[in-house]
C-alpha cells in the first residue's frame, strides 16, 4: 500500500522510537542515548543504541540500523507499507484510502486463496470427526478426555483419516493444486505424487487474530512418531506471532487482566471445556517475545502453567526472562503430583483448578520453594544450592523494595544472616553485570566496532560531523555547497550520502532527512544511522566551516603531493614537463598557505 509523504511523517511523529522499541526490549538511558542488548542477535552486554531525539537505532555489533519504520520492518518481517500501517494502528491514526500496487494485489489474492484452502481443510477435518465413520477413533479420544460436543464444535476440532490421500485427492478434484497443499503443509510430494501430511491424527485448527484458519496441529492416536505434528511456516502462518486459542481467550484475558499460558493443545481445550477461558498455548516452539506482547496488550499478569518435568521447568525459566522485560507480573503454577493442567482439571474439576491458579506464587517465591524442595537447606551445600538457584531471578527484579524484602525472607527460610544473602547478591551482580535489571552494561567492544566502521582516514570524524550537521540543518547547505565536492569524502558510503544531499538540493532547493533516507543504498542507510546515534559533538556554523576548511586543506595537500612527486620524477629524467609541474606545485602551495591562514583566523575568532 502506498502512502503520501505527509501521512508517513504523521505516523513517524506519532510513534516515538524509544516507546516503540521498548515494546520489544528493555531500554536504559546512558548519556543522551538509550541502550539495550540487541534484539536482532544474541549478546550479553549492550551494543544496541537508540538516539531518541534523532529517531535512529544502530547496533555496533551486527550493524542493524535505521529509523522506527526500519525497526518494525526488521523485527516483524514486514514490508515498508505494512510497517507504516502497523505503526498507524498503534497510534490510532486512521489509514487513508490508498491505491494498492499490482504486486500487492497479487500477494493479497494469493493469501486469500491460502486462507480459503485452510478453511476448507478445517471443515474437511471437522466433518470427518463428527459426520463419518473415519472419525470414530478421534471422537472416542475427545470424549474420553471429557470434551463436550459444544467444545468440539466451538474449537472445530477434527480428525485426519488413516489414509494416504483422502484430503489430497478430494481437494485436487476441486481444483486445488498439489503445490498449494504442500505450501500449506497439508500434503507432501514424492516423485510427482502428493500424499496427506496429517494421517490418523486428531486435529486442532489454529486461528489468527482475525479468526482465520492459518494452520493445524495434529496429535497421533497410535504409536507413530512424531506424537505431535504442526503446520510449517507458510505465507499465512508464523508460529512466533500466534498463540493457540487466543482468538477465543482474548476477551477473558482482557476482562480478568490475566492470561494463563500452558504447553499443549489439550491443556487449553480442557480448560475452556471447563469454563476457564483465559488459557492459551504457544505453538510447538518456545514461548516467544512476539507472543508475550500479544498478551501484554490485554493483561497485566501472566501465569505460567507448564508441565513441571525438567523440560517444562526450563521452558518456564525462558518464558520468565522474556516476560520480565515487558513489565508484566509473573506467577508460576505448580500442580500437585506433577500433573499437567489437562490431567488436573479432569481429575479435580474447574473449581480446584481456579483455586490453584489463584494461589500460584510469584516468580521469586516459586524459585525459592522449588529449590527448598530439591535441596536440604539444613546443610551448607543445600543453602548454597538454594541461593545459587534464586539469585539469577532476584538480580533481574527491578524494584529495590522487593529485592530487600525477599533477601530478608531468604535469610529467614535458610536460617542464615541477612548480610550473607546480601553479600551473595552483590557478588552475583559483580560476576554477571549483564544480568542486572536496573542497569545496562554497554559492551566494551562498542568503541572498537565504531572505529572499525568509521575507518582509519584522518578526515573520518570531519565527514561524520559535516553530514550530521547538514542533515539536521538543511538551510546551511547553500553556504557550503561550492566549498565541498563529493570526492572530498574518502569513505564511499559517506560520499554517497553527501551526493544524495547535493542532488536533492540542486533539484529542489532543499532536502530533508527523510527524503535523503529514501534514496540511500542499504550500506549508506546503515552508515547514516551509525552517525546519527553517535554522541553529539558540539557543532555550530563556525565549527562547520572549520571542518569544511579542513576538507579543502586535505584535498589540496593530497593534490600537492601528487604533483610534487611528478615534478621530482620529471627532474630526474630531465623531462620538459617539469616547469609546468613546478608552477602547479607553487600555485597549490599558495592555496595551502591561504587555507592554513583562514583556519588560524577561524580558530582565533572562535577562541574569542
Amino acid at each position: 500500500m502506498r502512502f503520501s509523504d505527509e501521512f508517513i511523517e504523521q505516523v513517524r511523529q506519532a510513534n516515538d522510537i524509544v516507546s516503540v522499541i521498548s515494546d520489544y526490549v528493555s531500554l536504559k538511558r546512558r548519556g543522551s542515548n538509550f541502550w539495550a542488548c540487541c534484539p536482532f542477535h544474541n549478546e550479553k552486554t549492550a551494543s544496541f543504541s537508540v538516539a531518541a531525539d534523532k529517531g535512529f537505532f544502530y547496533c555496533f555489533g551486527c550493524h542493524a540500523a535505521g529509523d522506527v519504520f526500519k525497526f518494525i520492518m526488521k523485527r516483524e518481517n514486514l514490508t515498508f507499507g505494512e510497517a507504516v500501517q502497523r505503526l498507524a494502528e498503534r497510534a490510532h491514526i486512521p489509514l487513508p484510502e490508498a491505491e494498492r500496487t499490482e504486486e500487492e494485489k497479487k500477494r493479497d489474492r494469493m493469501r486469500q486463496r491460502l486462507f480459503s484452502i485452510n478453511e476448507m481443510a478445517c471443515s474437511f477435518f471437522h466433518n470427518c470427526l463428527v459426520k463419518t465413520k473415519y472419525g470414530e477413533p478421534g471422537l472416542a479420544y475427545f470424549k474420553q478426555r471429557g470434551l463436550t460436543e459444544q467444545t468440539i464444535r466451538d474449537f472445530r476440532l477434527g480428525f485426519a483419516p488413516d489414509s494416504w490421500n483422502k484430503l489430497s485427492d478430494a481437494f485436487m478434484k476441486k481444483g486445488i493444486s498439489g503445490k498449494e497443499l504442500v505450501k500449506l503443509g497439508l500434503a507432501k510430494e514424492k516423485n510427482g505424487r502428493y500424499y496427506d501430511a496429517f494421517r490418523n491424527r486428531v486435529i486442532f485448527p489454529i486461528y489468527d487474530g482475525r479468526n482465520r484458519v492459518v494452520g493445524f496441529g495434529g496429535r497421533v492416536l497410535g504409536d507413530s512418531k512424531p506424537k505431535y505434528l504442526n503446520s510449517p511456516e507458510t505465507p499465512v502462518f508464523n508460529k512466533r506471532q500466534i498463540l493457540f486459542a487466543f482468538n477465543k481467550a482474548h476477551r477473558s484475558v482482557y476482562s480478568e487482566g490475566r492470561a494463563v499460558l500452558v504447553e499443549g493443545y489439550m491443556d487449553v481445550v480442557s480448560a475452556h471445556n471447563r469454563g476457564v477461558t483465559n488459557v492459551v498455548a504457544s505453538l510447538g516452539t518456545s514461548f516467544t517475545a512476539e507472543q508475550a506482547r500479544l498478551l501484554q496488550r490485554q493483561a497485566k499478569e501472566l501465569i505460567l502453567a507448564y508441565d513441571m518435568d525438567n523440560a517444562g521447568r526450563q521452558a518456564t525459566l525462558r518464558a520468565m526472562e522474556i516476560v520480565r522485560t515487558l513489565g508484566m507480573n509473573i506467577r508460576v503454577l505448580s500442580l500437585p503430583d506433577g500433573k499437567d493442567p489437562d490431567e488436573y482439571i479432569n481429575a479435580h474439576g474447574e473449581a480446584a483448578f481456579k483455586e490453584a491458579l489463584a494461589g500460584a506464587p510469584n516468580v521469586l517465591d516459586y524459585m525459592l520453594y522449588t529449590s527448598l524442595r530439591e535441596n536440604d537447606a539444613a546443610t551448607l551445600e543445600g543453602k548454597s544450592a538454594v541461593t545459587a538457584a534464586v539469585m539469577p531471578v532476584l538480580v533481574q527484579t527491578d524494584s529495590p523494595i522487593i529485592v530487600e524484602a525477599f533477601m530478608k525472607k531468604m535469610a529467614e527460610r535458610l536460617q542464615i544472616d541477612e548480610n550473607a544473602v546480601r553479600s551473595e547478591y552483590n557478588a552475583y551482580v559483580r560476576a554477571h553485570p549483564e544480568a542486572g535489571g536496573r542497569q545496562v552494561v554497554i559492551s566494551r567492544a562498542v568503541s572498537r566496532q565504531n572505529a572499525a566502521a568509521r575507518g582509519v582516514n584522518s578526515m573520518a570524524v570531519a565527514e561524520e560531523n559535516i553530514l550530521r550537521y547538514l542533515l539536521e540543518h538543511p538551510g546551511f547547505y547553500g553556504s557550503v555547497k561550492e566549498k565541498i565536492v563529493p570526492t572530498y569524502f574518502t569513505d564511499l558510503k559517506r560520499r554517497g550520502v553527501y551526493e544524495k544531499i547535493d542532488r536533492q538540493h540542486t533539484a529542489n532547493g532543499t532536502y530533508s532527512l527523510q527524503s535523503v533516507q529514501e534514496e540511500l543504498t542499504a550500506e549508506e542507510s546503515e552508515e547514516l544511522a551509525r552517525i546519527m546515534v553517535l554522541e553529539d559533538v558540539p557543532i555550530d556554523e563556525h565549527v562547520l566551516f572549520d571542518y569544511v576548511l579542513r576538507f579543502q586543506l586535505a584535498s589540496v595537500q593530497a593534490e600537492y603531493r601528487v604533483h610534487s612527486a611528478l615534478a621530482a620524477e620529471y627532474s630526474v629524467h630531465d623531462d620538459g614537463r617539469l616547469k609546468e609541474e613546478l608552477a602547479i606545485c607553487k600555485e597549490l602551495n599558495e592555496k595551502i598557505k591561504q587555507l592554513i591562514l583562514s583556519a588560524k583566523k577561524g580558530a582565533h575568532t572562535n577562541g574569542n
